[in-house]
């Protein structure tokens, strides 16, 4: 479904990485780990085409679907918490507000409530709904902060409606910058729960060892500009990681 060949990136006379090739199946679920710095975060930003290798290529199946959760997200506008989880349109969040004004003023039987009622019932809107609210609820939102503006939740409860958001577009890619970050235990434990469920592939970057023990299928480091990828979750990648470490100093010495 993606693959990254002998790709290398470098930032005035600084070299992230060279020469490195990654490969993600469908239904895989792969980390990226390595220090602060070394690139893991632009790896993402040159799968989405946000940024561009210096050498190599990015291949990305056609008819895949990507979703990326960035380490930062903000609302913008008047979208409520559940408008920014349903990923709505404009002409969606319009109609929704129309339904919602027309239901609380009793005007249900009026042309304009239907005529905005069938839209909203061909643009999947109700759909969309029950699926969203779930999400939220397993993210620790509560029924009654569904109509907030979302503009007015903190930092951290925005990414949970980003999270909510992804999760509901149920993409054949997940891209996730540091996921757990601004997840209580609960909402984690329920995200986690989700994740080992999900259809499609995950590509994540996180330092939240547990999360990664739990849903990692191979771990792929990125240090001292080399890629290198292991298989299994971060426990069986140190595990491998001290192993490799110790037959290159044996070597070595037995080159002394």
């Amino acid at each position: 479904m993606l693959t990254l060949t002998q790709i290398a990136k470098r930032y005035g006379g600084r070299t992230l990485f060279e020469d490195a090739s990654l490969t993600v199946n469908p239904g895989e679920r792969v980390a990226i780990v390595g220090p602060n710095g070394a690139g893991k975060s632009t790896i993402c930003s040159i799968i989405l085409g946000i940024d561009s290798p210096d050498e190599g290529t990015v291949s990305l199946d056609r008819r895949a679907t990507v979703g990326y959760l960035p380490q930062e997200a903000f609302a913008t506008g008047t979208e409520t918490v559940l408008d920014l989880a349903t990923g709505v349109t404009p002409e969606l969040a319009s109609l929704r507000q129309t339904l919602t004004a027309r239901e609380r003023n009793g005007e249900t039987e009026s042309a304009a409530y239907h005529q905005a009622h069938d839209r909203y019932t061909e643009l999947g809107g109700f759909a969309l709904e029950p699926k969203a609210k779930r999400i939220l609820r397993g993210l620790s939102f509560r029924e009654g902060g569904f109509s907030r503006p979302a503009r007015e939740l903190s930092g951290g409860w925005v990414m949970r409606a980003h999270i909510a958001r992804l999760l509901v577009m149920g993409p054949d890619l997940l891209l996730l910058d540091e996921p757990t970050n601004h997840l209580d235990l609960e909402s984690l434990v329920w995200f986690q729960g989700y994740l080992g469920s999900y259809p499609g592939a995950i590509l994540m970057i996180s330092h939240d060892r547990a999360f990664l023990n739990a849903l990692a299928g191979s771990i792929v480091e990125i240090r001292a500009g080399r890629v290198h990828r292991y298989r299994g979750n971060y426990d069986a990648y140190r595990e491998q990681r001290e192993q490799r470490g110790a037959q290159h100093l044996a070597a070595y010495k037995n080159q002394q």
